[in-house]
């Protein structure tokens, strides 16, 4: 696994990001959590470029 974007939410909590991909892979968003939050990780999706 690696890291391929960074990205911070908007001022209403909201993220996104935008990557383009050059081969099939799989992804997830990932928060590392915070002193307040706990860490978070979604449900991971698969880009497929048949």
């Amino acid at each position: 696994m690696s890291t391929v974007k960074t990205v911070k939410t908007g001022g209403d909590g909201q993220l996104t990001a935008k990557v383009t991909a050059a081969s099939a892979a799989s992804w997830r968003w990932y928060f590392p959590g915070t002193t307040t939050t706990s860490r978070k990780t979604s449900a991971g999706d698969v880009l497929n470029l048949e």
